[in-house]
């Protein structure tokens, strides 16, 4: 089959650089998804894009092989004209599209003259380009894929997320579980339905829009018979190829087909490198940041705002981006993409681009702030999920991702090994844990903050029926701690709930306190006595107080808010002085925010209204292990 260049990859001669480069990684993808055969199919294509590459990178060779085309598309004395002025050529193999030398006939007899006097002496000419495509030939063989480098860098990493987990885990660690196991619940519920929703979209238009162009059978066969056609460079023969370089291509080659390297999309593969590499990161981030902590470097409130899950990942995927580009330029891979088997190539379809480091680490920093621009949405945690399932569907569709084609990257992908996919899954499960037990009160009080604040704007039943202001959860007249004034009503509370009662009120104490006495179980209440309406109205007052504070409280406590349930259970023990329920209440508020000691006494409280309340027992237990962890720690420091 005769085709030109343009033809056999599938684009017009009018076709942009961008075009061309599309078109030559396609067609990379399309060999280097395969195997090496017995029919040399895919060194063919490769020794076709090697010589491809050559001449449509070249702006000067693209332009002399466009004129060509002119000429042999002309009139037949055009093509006459064209085909004899090449016919010395025919005989041997020349280089590629080049410019014509001047006939010797023409020369003149002073240059000829001159050039046999100056002889070795002459000024040579500058050496010509590298006429091979050095990204063809490189090594596929991963970073330490010996088994003592394989097995020593997983026991390492092991080795520091065993470490972390020890150190991060607290003591009440099944109270702590079951919380994070339903924010783990809630949030793998929403990225479902948040990749249920981008894919919806993209299927939709998929089907509405026109599809991509491929490598018709013809432009195959093309390719694969580019050498014997002699077609696509049309006048000027075949270019010369080096034999050390087809030698090389031949190695690199087996050495793919050997390691089981292919160039088929796998998202998820990515996906897990991806998250691995910010895993680890964000751990060497949160040992430093207890480290400056501990110093005073860093301030208790600065720190705590820097670890909060909504800033947090942020601040980890931006500080990977030049630690990513630095891996890559140095080594070729980073942890993540060496466990999973994942493996970039730069400059791909450009046999002119530089290689140095320099270069290589520009690309890759050019890269890796795409990726976190565009891939992961700067890393907000409301984004980043939308933005990984659209680069999802993209790659899906595309084979590619943009970032990849914008800097002629070229994703392979190989069998990580067992070792490597049983240190990545745990590990990976292994930091989800971390994270979740290192996030989950931060984030419950957020959310419950949040919510209070909503309810706060919004008038409830009780600021209207009970006479209370503030939102939902704020109680005005609560009673004071601090000891009445003189000269006023003081009721001392019942250690039972009375319904009614009467007592004559005493004379005046020293300080002025009017105390009225409450009746006992000696003393029988009469029923028709009648009442003071004053005393009426506090008591009156005092049961819609423990109404509300009896249900914010543990709603509070339900929601994770545990300053604001501590104060709601305080004000409820108060009211309430033989109540189990309250000081249960007060207890796990202050256990929840490290007041251990204060936890204790309220468990202990709640303890003697009911002794037959066995997890009071276990709560005790845990602030004491609490006190103990505690001190600790701070004996280590």
């Amino acid at each position: 089959m005769k085709a030109t260049l343009y033809e056999a990859l599938g684009i017009l001669p009018t076709s942009s650089d961008e075009d061309v480069r599309a078109a030559l990684r396609r067609l990379i993808r399309k060999y280097y998804a395969k195997t090496r055969d017995g029919q040399g199919n895919v060194e063919e294509a490769l020794r076709f894009i090697n010589h491809a590459s050559r001449i449509l990178s070249d702006s000067e060779r693209r332009i002399r092989y466009d004129q060509e085309l002119a000429l042999s598309a002309g009139t037949t004395e055009q093509r006459i004209a064209h085909v004899v002025s090449h016919a010395v050529a025919e005989a041997g193999e020349q280089t590629d599209v080049g410019k014509l030398e001047e006939p010797a006939a023409k020369k003149s007899q002073e240059a000829m003259d001159e050039e046999l006097e100056t002889g070795l002496d002459a000024v040579e000419p500058p050496p010509e380009r590298n006429p091979h495509h050095p990204g063809l030939t490189e090594r596929v063989a991963s970073f330490g894929r010996s088994p003592i480098v394989t097995i020593g860098l997983c026991a390492f990493f092991g080795a520091f997320i065993a470490a972390a987990i020890v150190f991060v885990t607290p003591a009440d660690t099944i109270l702590v579980a079951k919380q994070v196991l339903v924010w783990l619940t809630i949030t793998l519920l929403v990225l479902t339905l948040v990749y249920g929703a981008v894919h919806g979209v993209a299927y939709l238009r998929r089907r509405r829009g026109s599809p991509q162009p491929v490598l018709v059978p013809q432009t195959d066969l093309a390719i694969l018979n580019w050498r014997r056609e002699k077609s696509v460079f049309l006048g000027t023969n075949q270019p010369q190829e080096d034999a050390s370089w087809i030698f090389q291509l031949r190695m690199a080659e087996l050495e793919r087909a050997k390691s089981g390297r292919t160039s088929e999309p796998r998202p998820w593969q990515r996906l897990a490198a991806r998250l691995f590499d910010y895993a680890i990161w964000g751990l060497v981030l949160a040992l430093l940041l207890s480290e400056l902590r501990g110093v005073g470097v860093i301030a208790t409130e600065v720190a705590f705002w820097l670890g909060h899950p909504l800033l947090a990942p942020v601040l980890i995927t931006a500080s990977f981006v030049p630690i990513e580009a630095l891996l890559i330029a140095s080594i070729g891979t980073t942890p993540g993409k060496w466990l999973f088997g994942v493996f970039l190539q730069f400059s791909i379809s450009d046999a002119y681009a530089p290689r140095d480091t320099r270069a290589q680490l520009r690309r890759a920093l050019r890269r890796s702030l795409r990726v976190w621009w565009e891939g992961v949405g700067c890393g907000f945690p409301l984004l980043a999920p939308v933005l990984i399932a659209v680069a999802y569907e993209k790659l899906a569709q595309n084979q590619e991702t943009d970032w990849d084609f914008a800097q002629d990257v070229l994703v392979t992908h190989g069998p990580p090994g067992v070792l490597n996919t049983v240190t990545g899954v745990c590990g990976l499960a292994a930091m989800l844990w971390l994270y979740g037990v290192a996030w989950h009160q931060p984030m419950a009080e957020s959310i419950a903050w949040a919510r209070t604040t909503i309810a706060d704007a919004i008038p409830s039943a009780n600021t209207i029926t009970g006479g209370f202001a503030g939102g939902a959860g704020r109680i005005s007249g609560l009673p004071s701690i601090a000891p009445p004034p003189a000269g006023s009503v003081q009721a001392v509370p019942p250690p039972a709930p009375v319904a009614r009662a009467s007592a004559p009120i005493t004379t005046l104490p020293a300080d002025g306190t009017v105390r009225v006495p409450v009746p006992s179980a000696s003393r029988p209440v009469d029923p028709s006595a009648p009442i003071d309406a004053e005393v009426a109205t506090m008591f009156a007052e005092r049961k819609a107080k423990i109404a509300v504070v009896s249900v914010e409280g543990p709603r509070m406590l339900r929601a994770g808010n545990w300053r604001r349930a501590a104060e709601l259970c305080k004000a409820w023990t108060e009211l309430e002085l033989a109540n189990a329920d309250s000081f249960r209440c007060l207890g796990t508020a202050l256990q929840a925010q490290g007041y251990h000691q204060d936890a204790i006494v309220a468990f202990r409280k709640a303890k003697q209204y009911d002794p037959n309340d066995r997890s009071l027992d276990s709560a005790i237990d845990r602030s004491q292990k609490g006190i103990v962890a505690e001190f600790l720690n701070r004996y280590r420091r």
